[in-house]
Parts: structure tokens; sequence; C-alpha cells
């Protein structure tokens, strides 16, 4: 670590990055800049998601606001300090609730009344979940809550999990823009893939590139005979494809991970260290992504900082508490542990190599940017290598079976507690020598 940054506290060196990175990608702040650049006239506006509430304010404060309209998720900011009549709903996440559903038919009463104004569409993450409504008459509201459930526990990617909710939603992949009989604006504060816009809150407003017989495909590998007969009437000839153009749309990006981690990059930089930003988004399985992380963290030198997002998967195998951060943290932190015992080196499933401990100490911070990491009932952690060594390879393997790392990583390191952000551009790591 930097020497104006002792050992002893590099954990608040990342911290630090961490909570300022937030400040400065906070919705509110970032949405300004694209208000700016639209028409200085009067709209109506429509704001879905986690960070609902930031995006309205911020907008409102560059554009007027005739009225407006918010679905945010239970646990979320939702007191909107806006000049304007505004509707709010609450809707459940991670899954879909009874209060979605109600979010779905106030969202379209409002869209519909409003079908012919000038309407800006502020949609961030979070959104799937809380305002939905099934694709009548094929689907009912107990088909999307168990297909949300199976898809959301099976671990595969977020893009997947969305292609199928697009096909059963009579709101998402794009319906809720075709109501529209007038030009409109769509403003994404995303929590997905780089450039995949379509997919933050399941694309309502924007065409869709996927088709009926991907999602039937995804249905069906589940494994879950629930989903059978979900997939079976997607498969009907009568049940409609979502749009594939949608006339007088405009999509622009307020900002993604890629701006969460460039932001963190330069607050490193101005605290004197030297960034290393890694390049693209980390998407894949939570143990593919500890071991990748692992074999670069190794080869990093004084004063250097490692810089990372996305959204490894998970699946969620039990009911202990956990989240992707932590889990993440774990497997990073054990890696190799396993090899003390040649015998029992298959029957680990942690990844094999070696043992970061002896190699180099290392400090790091897992943590998601909307304050929330899974059922952990934290932001994230801080962990370093010293602790980890500690650990009994064992008793690792059996809490992670139970998706129960929250237990692990809070013996290892520091959960980071914090209220839900307002920020919602997935997650952030930071590791260091020291």
């Amino acid at each position: 670590m930097n020497p104006s940054h002792p050992r002893d506290n590099a954990l608040a060196a990342l911290e630090q990055i961490y909570r300022q990175s937030l400040a400065a990608c906070a919705p509110e702040r970032l949405v300004r800049q694209c208000a700016k650049r639209l028409p200085d006239r009067a709209c109506v506006v429509v704001a879905l998601g986690k960070c609902a509430a930031g995006l309205i304010e911020g907008f409102a404060a560059e554009r007027r606001i005739e009225r407006a309209f918010a679905a945010v998720p239970f646990g979320y900011r939702r007191n909107i300090a806006v000049s304007c009549p505004i509707e709010i709903e609450i809707g459940g996440h991670p899954e879909i609730t009874p209060a979605s559903f109600a979010a779905g038919r106030a969202l379209l009463r409002f869209v519909d009344a409003a079908a012919e104004s000038d309407v800006v569409f502020l949609i961030s993450g979070g959104s799937s979940a809380c305002v939905e409504l099934p694709l009548a008459p094929w689907f009912d509201e107990a088909a999307l809550a168990i297909a949300n459930r199976i898809l959301v526990d099976s671990g595969i990617p977020i893009g997947e999990i969305n292609t199928v909710r697009k096909h059963l939603s009579a709101i998402k992949g794009g319906r809720l823009g075709s109501r529209m009989r007038h030009s409109f604006v769509t403003l994404v504060y995303s929590d997905v893939s780089t450039g995949a816009l379509a997919d933050v809150g399941s694309g309502p407003t924007l065409a869709d590139p996927t088709s009926k017989d991907a999602a039937i495909e995804l249905l069906l590998a589940v494994g879950d005979a629930r989903c059978e007969p979900i997939a079976e009437r997607l498969s009907e000839a009568s049940c409609p494809e979502t749009p594939k153009t949608l006339a007088w749309n405009d999509a622009t990006l307020i900002a993604d991970n890629t701006t969460l981690t460039s932001t963190a990059a330069v607050i490193a930089s101005s605290l004197g260290f030297s960034p290393i930003q890694w390049d693209g988004q980390i998407e894949t399985d939570v143990a593919v992504a500890a071991r990748d992380l692992a074999e670069r963290a190794v080869r990093l030198g004084e004063n250097e900082i490692l810089i990372a997002g996305g959204e490894p998967t998970v699946a969620r195998h039990g009911d202990g508490r956990g989240g992707r951060c932590s889990e993440l943290a774990v497997r990073f932190f054990m890696e190799g542990r396993g090899k003390r015992d040649k015998g029992r080196e298959e029957a680990c499933d942690l990844p094999l190599v070696p043992r970061l401990s002896s190699l180099v100490p290392l400090t790091a911070l897992f943590a998601s940017s909307d304050g929330v990491d899974g059922s952990s009932g934290a932001a994230g952690v801080m962990v370093s290598t010293a602790r980890a060594q500690e650990m009994d390879v064992d008793a690792v393997r059996r809490e992670l079976r139970g998706s129960n790392s929250m237990a692990v990583a809070e013996r290892i390191g520091e959960a980071i507690i914090i209220p839900p952000t307002g920020n919602n551009l997935r997650d952030l790591f930071l590791l260091a020598r020291g």
C-alpha cells in the first residue's frame, strides 16, 4: 500500500474509494447530464426500479415535469421530493409479489392515460420484479411468480432470466412501449452487461432482440417440472412474440458498471494509488470469478489497486445468509486451501490455485452498489488473507453448500453495513497488497 495508507489502514482506504465512488455515481447526479440534452418543455415522467426516487429528483432539477409515476421495490427509497403530482407504487423484490402486480396495473393505467403526451421513462434495475403483469390469457400471476423464483435461484445469467421474463409479461420486452402513441424517451441507469439496455428492467420500453424459442429452451433447461406447463403455453402459436421494432423511441444510457469502475479508478488515483482496471465486466460463475481475480491479484505491485466490477452468477442451494459479494470474497480468499491434502483435492468444491496467503498479503473489498448483497444483511465485505488462512476448508465448504457465505465472510473480514444507497450499477471489487 501507499506509505500514506499504512497496512492497518488498508481496509479503510478501500472503503473510502467505495463510498466516494457511490456518491459520485448517484443517479440523481448523473441523470441531470442526460436531462439537459432533452427539449426544454414539460413532460410526463415514469420511473421504475431501485433508483426511481433519485432519477426523478435529478431529472426534475433540469426539466419541467407535468406529472409523474414511480414504481419502487419494497425496502428502497420511496420519498420523492418533486413539485408535480406523483403516483408512487411499492412492488416486490427479488420475489414477484401481489404488490408487484398491483404496481403493474397502476403503471398501465397511468401510461395509457399519458400515451399521447411527451413521456420520459427512467428505467433502473429492480423493476423486473417490482412492477409486473402476466401476458393474458396465456399466463397468470402464479406462473410468473413461480418462473421468476426458479430462474433467480438457478444461478443462470441475468440476460437469460430476462429473456424468459419478457415473454411471459404484458409489460416487459417492449410491450409497455408499444402502448405509446407519441414519441417518447427512455433513459437507462443500467445494472446489466455493457450495451444491453434492453435487459434493464427486462426492457419494458425497448424492442426485444430475444425470441420465444430461446425463452422456451431456457425454461426447459432449468430442469424444474413446474416450468414445463409454462413453456408449453409459451409455445402455442397464438401466444405472441415480443415487439421487435418500436416507433418513436429514443434510448440513452445514463450510467453502467463501467461508469462505476472508471470513477473508482479516478478516486483511487487521487488518493495516491496506481489503479489497474479489469477489462470488461465479471459475469462468470462465482468460482471462476474468484480464480480469475486471484490469479491477477497475486501479481499486484506495491501501491497498485485492482479495480473490477460486474455480477458473478451464484446458484442458491440453501437458506443461509449470503450474496454474490460475500460468496466471491470467501472463494477468493480460500483459493487453494484444499491442496494441502492431495487425497481430498477432488472432493473440494473450491477452486484450486496456489494459496494466496503463501504468495502475497492481500486486502480486498467486495460490495454491491445498491447496498444490498443478497440475503447477507450487508452491502458487502472487506477481507484480508491474514485472517483467511486461519479458516478450515471443510467448514467453509459446508457453509457454501448451504448458501451461508456471510457466516464465513464475517470471520475473515468486516461486513459493510449501509442503508440502500439509491445506486444500482452492479458490484465493485477492489483488491490491493497489504
